[in-house]
């Protein structure tokens, strides 16, 4: 019969007896392995005695919440379409609100929590509520989101699938993560499921990478992203939107990369993921083309009066733009 009570020990080559490997050696050998992973690894292992902890790839979330600026109004001028992400957990929903421009600049808009029982309606028509709320351009201009995509690959599948139903299934897309290198963002299904939705795979590890990528860019203009001085975006969503980190693991010897949150919660992360889902099936399957629609509405000549002018009155305020226009292309 088997010992169950053998300890286990690990010891590092730094103890050798009888200085049969020497410190001089373990530095010569760090020296030699320290610019390459692979090397690196193994030294880590048999001289040091440790598990090989592979550094993470990722962004430091103080350096995007420093960064928030002041907008002119709650939806900045070059702004195009609006779209949402919604993130579905045991005791709430979270969703952010995303505004997209020319070269898919995007501008952060609003960021929601709602806390309750996710089994019973209450929490589901304060939702709706919010989803179909109204956001005010720099133009006057009010805005609807045009695609909103949610997480349906939790404990709530069937409420995520009705609720789509309700609201409209062109308009709220259910969506479930498939953790693939190289799967495209968004795959958008020919017909409705079963259950009469258009459920949509998210290549999660693309969406993040390209965000991740997007995150280090340091000038506006394509690809930047923008938040607001705005109570919401506080330094724990910053946390939440950094959470995970790119890791380099080993499986038979031969590397891949995974997207790990270690434990750290990363709702804003996931919510930005669909709301960038969102934006790609507006471009894929509606038509959306905001290189477009920004042309056809240039920037005022004098831009920095246009920052100090203020908005319409509700009677001169111009028409809303809404989904319909996306859907019916």
């Amino acid at each position: 019969e088997a010992n169950t009570k053998t300890r286990g020990y690990h010891l590092s080559s730094l103890y050798s007896p009888n200085g049969w490997y020497s410190w001089r050696d373990a530095v010569a050998d760090f020296l030699a392995a320290k610019d390459d992973p692979v090397l690196l690894k193994d030294w880590t292992n048999t001289v040091l005695g440790e598990t090989w902890q592979e550094a993470g790839e990722t962004v430091d979330h103080e350096l995007l919440y420093q960064r928030r600026e002041h907008y002119p109004a709650p939806v900045p001028w070059f702004v195009e379409v609006l779209t949402a992400g919604v993130d579905v957990q045991d005791d709430r929903v979270e969703f952010e609100v995303v505004g997209w421009g020319a070269g898919e600049e995007s501008w952060s808009v609003d960021y929601v929590r709602l806390y309750g029982d996710l089994s019973r309606p209450v929490i589901w028509q304060i939702l709706a509520e919010k989803l179909r709320q109204s956001y005010r351009r720099q133009d006057g201009v009010l805005m609807n989101l045009a695609q909103v995509c949610m997480d349906s690959g939790g404990h709530f599948t069937d409420e995520v699938y009705a609720f789509s139903r309700k609201l409209g299934i062109d308009w709220l897309i259910p969506v479930k993560g498939a953790s693939q290198s190289g799967k495209a963002i968004a795959t958008f299904p020919k017909t409705r499921n079963r259950k009469g939705v258009y459920l949509t795979l998210v290549g999660t590890d693309t969406a993040k990478e390209l965000i991740y990528q997007r995150y280090r860019i340091q000038e506006p203009g394509a690809g930047y992203c923008h938040w607001p001085v705005k109570d919401c975006f506080d330094e724990d969503y910053f946390k939440q939107a950094t959470a995970e980190e790119k890791i380099r693991k080993y499986k038979h010897g031969v590397a891949h990369f995974e997207w790990d949150a270690k434990k750290r919660r990363n709702e804003a992360l996931d919510c930005r993921v669909y709301a960038l889902t969102a934006v790609r099936i507006l471009q894929q399957h509606r038509g959306l083309d905001l290189e477009q629609l920004a042309l056809n509405r240039p920037v005022p000549e004098t831009y920095e009066e246009e920052l100090e002018t203020p908005a319409p009155s509700l009677e001169n305020r111009p028409r809303r733009i809404s989904r319909s226009s996306y859907l019916n292309g």
